[in-house]
């Protein structure tokens, strides 16, 4: 449809981008940098973001990245009905741990010699993923620390990484989560797609398509940034709507008025 009216030989801004084709954004490289740099000295690691600023596919990006001879990764979506037992018996459980009828204090010792075991026997580094950690409750964000405490080991063994809304970081400042709070490492908050990189984004994605000519305005690139509000996953929503609008008005060069007509078509 749209696709061949614009001489475009793929459709670049659907979800299925692949890592090799990711745009390289600011917070993309940041992410990762500090990603890697987290999986070195191992410890905990907070990645904020709101919904929509890729933060799910820079971690899934790291991922593919890592050798998997030496590392394992451990990556779940947290739920908010989730108890503290429900999420130590999921994480042993992709620890190929069988849990039985054990009690909390024997599972929290199984996954701890597991993760040893690991890194002694196989020199294979734990690297646990928790995204949405926001909908963690009180009580598994206290008790986090047996991740991190291996009795008076002081060895580092485990990368233990949160991601989620801003709010999470709002809740481990609180006094009742200073024991985790005080062992983070990390901390990176996604900033969004900046003007000129809404720009290189557009510009970028069709390429991808092999559509070497601008489809849109400088008006037109300037109002996507305003309307997407910095949001990859937004500012993609709005191009395919500019698109099918462009398509369906036989507009060959899409300007700030089509811009408008696919804000009004986003907003409830």
């Amino acid at each position: 449809m749209y696709t061949s009216y614009y001489g475009m030989s793929c459709n670049p801004f659907l979800k299925d981008v692949i890592v090799e084709q990711a745009y390289k954004s600011k917070d993309y490289e940041e992410c990762i940098s500090r990603l890697n740099y987290l999986k070195e000295v191992k410890g905990l690691g907070i990645f904020l973001a709101d919904a929509g600023l890729g933060k799910t596919f820079t971690l899934n990006a790291f991922i593919k990245s890592l050798n998997k001879d030496l590392y394992k990764v451990i990556y779940f979506t947290a739920k908010n009905n989730y108890n503290l037992f429900d999420f130590y018996k999921e994480l042993a459980n992709q620890l190929n741990i069988n849990v039985g009828a054990c009690y909390k204090s024997d599972l929290y010792k199984s996954i701890q010699n597991e993760i040893i075991r690991l890194a002694n026997n196989q020199r294979v580094q734990l690297i646990i993923i928790i995204d949405d950690a926001h909908y963690l409750a009180n009580e598994i964000l206290i008790n986090l620390k047996i991740l991190l405490d291996f009795d008076s080991d002081q060895h580092e063994y485990t990368t233990l990484i949160l991601c989620g809304c801003p709010e999470l970081k709002d809740r481990l400042i609180k006094n009742s989560y200073e024991t985790i709070y005080q062992r983070i490492i990390v901390n990176y908050k996604f900033q969004g797609l900046s003007k000129e990189e809404v720009k290189e984004y557009v510009i970028s994605r069709f390429k991808i398509a092999n559509v070497q000519s601008p489809l849109f305005t400088n008006n037109a690139l300037v109002a996507l940034f305003n309307v997407s509000k910095s949001i990859p996953r937004r500012l993609n929503n709005l191009i395919l709507n500019c698109l099918m609008i462009g398509y369906q008005t036989k507009k060959n060069l899409l300007d700030e008025e089509i811009v408008r007509q696919a804000k009004n078509e986003l907003d409830l």
